[in-house]
């Protein structure tokens, strides 16, 4: 992480190497005339920088709301300069000493989001800049908790030992979110989670998840997973209980989820570890891209000692831990796209897909079935967002996991090269866009390089990988192009594309020339 700030960041690029053990390495740069620095610098100055921190604090500055529109403009174009790399900026823009009558005023923050909302607009369309919610910082610690002015004005030094850890925390938890894979599946238990009380013990009138001081939080955190599965996580039930009473609660109490919203339903006596496994199996997910939520730490520590990379969240009856909770990162995706609005219905039909595939014993006849649609477009940029978004997502079937945003994509495709993404849809319905092959040029005019193919897990098992790499390669063939070599760098998670990689360069002409990179 390289820093650039208009205060002294020293303090916190030391409390960052502590809280994250040195996994962050924070390179600082002070410079008050910030916009200056910015239209100063070139690219090749951030060779290996993975994230690029801009901290400009007008909490504590308070310039003009000029110079602050000019900041934002600058911040626009110096991003698109640097498009290959995340640039995490802080939102802290105020309207400095200008006020607005007060019949005219809807508050502090409407009036400065109101006042600058081009700008905002503007950067949140960059797809390599992240908002740092600095301003939360401050409402949460409160402004005077935070800072220490006679010591900022004198030496550009604002922040009090309070806000240092706090701001250097939040900087290191978006961090790892960034460049880390987002959660996909909310896995929660039921008695004192979803709702207060013990069903089996206290019987349906003896649970509570409503607007009353005994549920209200139940109630809010069912409303929160509404709007998560909204957002395309799954929502799953992994509870230690009599199936029967919990569906008779979802049943005959008013919940904001109901049973329906729950794409599967461990409900038994089993250890919750093994009715994990069972889910993740079911989904063709790993158990590293849940979140769990249970009440009881003991259940937490099991299933968090026994399943690598699972995030196991305590739930508590404290409300204050509950807002903590509902705004950790695991919870947030970084682009919500139509694809993810429909996860759920596109999981219900994998399973009616997986129920059918039961009565075949021939799985060619199973997929003629199935009546399979193929879509495959080239160099389509109005779905670059969501081809941007598996880069990063994808894991089983990659064979190189090598993240891209949208404008990366679109410069690909400018450099010649040729982008193919496929759509699928077969008579249970639409699986949305679940592949891409990368094709660049190489040295030779005429030769080409596989920079990547990857595919959804949910299209996978049905030929559909071989039916679209065999299009791909019979359009390099149909325009005069010679396959060179094929990019594959192994991962822990890729071993479904390196099965495939490895049959395909035994069985096809095309590979058997190309090289890999292991």
């Amino acid at each position: 992480m390289f820093v650039i700030s208009d205060v002294t960041f020293d303090h916190i690029a030391k409390e960052i190497d502590v809280i994250s053990s040195g996994n962050i390495s924070c390179m600082f740069s002070y410079q008050e005339d910030i916009v200056s620095k910015m239209l100063s610098v070139e690219s090749d100055d951030f060779k290996g920088i993975d994230v690029l921190f801009i901290h400009s604090d007008q909490v504590f500055h308070n310039r003009p709301s000029e110079w602050q529109k000019v900041f934002c403009n600058t911040l626009l174009h110096f991003s698109s300069q640097l498009s290959n790399i995340t640039i995490l900026v802080s939102n802290s823009l105020t309207g400095a000493f200008k006020t607005p009558p007060f019949k005219g005023s809807f508050g502090n923050s409407f009036d400065v989001a109101y006042l600058f909302s081009a700008e905002i607009s503007s950067l949140l369309e960059r797809s390599n800049i992240f908002v740092f919610d600095f301003l939360s910082i401050l409402k949460k610690l409160g402004e005077n908790n935070c800072y220490n002015y006679p010591v900022g004005h004198l030496y550009q030094m604002p922040y009090t030992k309070k806000a240092i850890g706090a701001i250097a925390e939040a900087v290191v938890n978006q961090s790892e979110w960034l460049f880390g894979e987002e959660k996909k599946v909310i896995v929660l238990d039921c008695d004192n989670t979803l709702w207060k009380g013990i069903v089996g013990e206290d019987g349906i009138n003896g649970i509570y998840c409503n607007k009353d001081a005994e549920g209200i939080i139940h109630y809010h955190f069912q409303e929160f997973l509404k709007g998560k599965k909204e957002e395309g996580f799954l929502l799953c039930i992994c509870s230690k209980n009599n199936e029967k009473d919990v569906q008779e609660a979802f049943e005959k109490k008013k919940f904001v989820l109901k049973w329906d919203d729950f794409i599967i339903r461990k409900i038994n006596w089993n250890d919750k570890v093994a009715n994990m496994k069972e889910i993740a199996a079911e989904l063709n997910v790993g158990t590293d891209s849940f979140i769990f939520v249970d009440d009881n730490k003991y259940e937490l520590d099991f299933v968090s000692n026994s399943l690598k990379g699972i995030t196991c969240i305590e739930f508590t009856e404290d409300y204050t831990n509950f807002i903590a909770l509902i705004n950790r990162f695991e919870f947030k995706k970084k682009l919500v796209l139509k694809d993810d609005i429909a996860k759920t219905e596109q999981y219900i039909k994998q399973q009616q897909r997986a129920g059918e595939e039961q009565n075949y014993e021939n799985i060619d006849e199973f997929i003629k079935s199935l009546e399979i649609k193929m879509d495959i477009r080239l160099n389509d940029t109005a779905d670059l967002e969501r081809l941007s978004q598996m880069t990063g997502k994808t894991n089983q079937f990659n064979f190189n996991k090598q993240p891209y945003t949208s404008e990366q994509l679109n410069n690909f495709i400018v450099d010649r090269g040729r982008l193919y993404s496929l759509s699928v849809s077969d008579k249970f319905g639409d699986y949305g866009t679940v592949g891409l092959i990368m094709i660049k040029p190489a040295g030779n005019k005429k030769e080409v390089v596989l920079e990547n193919f990857l595919m959804s897990c949910r299209a996978l098992g049905k030929k559909i990988e071989d039916s679209f790499l065999n299009f791909v390669l019979q359009d390099i063939k149909e325009n005069s192009l010679q396959l060179a070599s094929v990019k594959f760098i192994r991962t822990e998670k890729n071993i479904p594309a390196e099965n495939f990689y490895n049959k395909i360069k035994n069985e096809t002409n095309h590979f058997r020339t190309a090289t890999s990179v292991l």
